[in-house]
This record gives structure tokens, C-alpha cells and sequence, in this order.
């Protein structure tokens, strides 16, 4: 991919906590109106690889560029303003305001394609039908959807979801799967940490693996689920 496709731009990323190194040399990057997922088993360094590129965590060394901008260091509020949205694990929403109020105290733009609320009660119903009640009385799969829909408010061009479908029934999980998968049909590029891996590669265009805090293997999402040792080792095959 030219330098002038990356959306995304990692290149030698290390990240540590302390004297522990939790990624090293960590290269990768994100295509305009790409879905890239990172598999790996837990404590392999995806959340930790997603935080240091939103700005939640400092980096050791290596660089992180954003549409050719390097935004290394760069904090976590500031790259939401940017583009760059990160909705983390453990849906976090305003648990004593309605869903309404917590879509519509999202006030910043960064730049890309344009979400209403409107459109997001269209990818999920299910808020239109909670609209008025407070967000902490909602199930665990509808937070998930309203984690969603605040971070797409933001008027993003990548979002970076840290295991969306944790926790949640079959049934919700690929509800809030598709609408990931979707996104690039509206403009908004997505890297995606995933526990259901199957599910995430049926979404994605391509993926990275990620196992001890290096990338051990990379390639399109056809390559990848069809790979014997990825198989045995993630898919349960």
C-alpha cells in the first residue's frame, strides 16, 4: 500500500509498562475504506497496541502517523478531535444521563464523514426504543450500541473498537458486528480487536496477528482464516 492510502501508519511501535516490554517493533497500518483486524490470544498486546495509538498510553519508541501526520504522543482527547475515534472495552457511556443526552454531548467533529443521531438509532433500533432512559439501565449489548454510536458521532474517518461483541448474546453480537463491517460503505475506516475471530475476519479486509506482543503474521482476511496454523492455533480447527 502507497504512503498516500494509509489512513493508519505504525511503524516500529514498543510499548511498556515499566522494565516490561508489552509490544515490540509493532508495524502495521489502515487503509482508506479498510476493516483491519488484530487477532490474538488474550495478553497478547491488543488493547494495549490500540491505546497507544489512540494516545491512552505513552510510547517507548517508534512513530504513529495519521493521514501522514505523526501523532506519537499526541493524547487521546486530541486525536478524537482529529479523526481518530477509539471506543474502549467496557462501554463507556454516561450511566446517569439518558441515550439521548449521551449522543448529543458528543460535540466534537473530526472531520469525516457526517453522523446524526438519527443515524445512528437507524444502525440501532433498539436505542430509538431506550431513547429517553438512562444509559445505566440499559442491557450490556445496548451500551455496547450506544458506546458505538457516540464514538461514530464524532464524525470519525477511523474508529478503533476494542472487542465490541465481549459479553454480548449471538444475536446482538453480529447485530453490532455488521454495523462495524458497514462503516466503509459510509467512508469511516475501522481496526478491530475481536475476541470472535471467525466473525471478525468474515468482516474484515485484512489482519494482522499479534502474539506476545509482536505481529507474527499478516495478510488479507481470505488468507488468514484459510492458514492452517492460524487455524489450530485461534480458530479452534
Amino acid at each position: 500500500m502507497t504512503s498516500a492510502g494509509k489512513l493508519l501508519d505504525v511503524q516500529g511501535l514498543t510499548v511498556g509498562y515499566g522494565r516490561v516490554v508489552a509490544l515490540r517493533d509493532i508495524s502495521l497500518c489502515v487503509g482508506q475504506g479498510e476493516v483491519v483486524a488484530i487477532l490474538g490470544a488474550n495478553g497478547a498486546g491488543k488493547t494495549t497496541l490500540l491505546n497507544a495509538i489512540s494516545g491512552v498510553l505513552p510510547t517507548q519508541s517508534g512513530v504513529v502517523r495519521y493521514l501522514g501526520r505523526p501523532i506519537t504522543g499526541m493524547k487521546s482527547w486530541h486525536t478524537s478531535r482529529i479523526g481518530l475515534s477509539h471506543v474502549p472495552e467496557g462501554r463507556e457511556v454516561f450511566p446517569g444521563m439518558t441515550v439521548e443526552v449521551n449522543l448529543k454531548i458528543v460535540d466534537v467533529n473530526g472531520g469525516g464523514p457526517k453522523v446524526t443521531v438519527d443515524d445512528v438509532l437507524t444502525l440501532f433500533p433498539r436505542l430509538k426504543e431506550r431513547f429517553h432512559q438512562l444509559a445505566g439501565g440499559l442491557s450490556g449489548g445496548e451500551q455496547q450500541m450506544l458506546a458505538i454510536g457516540r464514538g461514530l458521532m464524532a464524525c470519525p474517518k477511523l474508529v478503533l473498537f476494542d472487542e465490541p461483541s465481549l459479553g454480548l448474546s449471538p444475536m446482538l453480537s453480529k447485530a453490532v458486528l455488521s454495523v462495524i463491517g458497514g462503516l466503509k460503505e459510509r467512508g469511516i475506516s475501522a481496526l478491530l480487536v475481536e475476541q470472535n475471530m471467525r466473525a471478525a475476519l468474515r468482516i474484515a479486509d485484512r489482519g494482522y496477528v499479534l502474539r506476545v506482543g509482536r505481529i507474527t503474521a499478516e495478510g488479507s482476511a481470505k488468507e488468514l482464516a484459510e492458514s492452517p496454523d492460524i487455524q489450530r492455533a485461534y480458530l479452534g480447527f
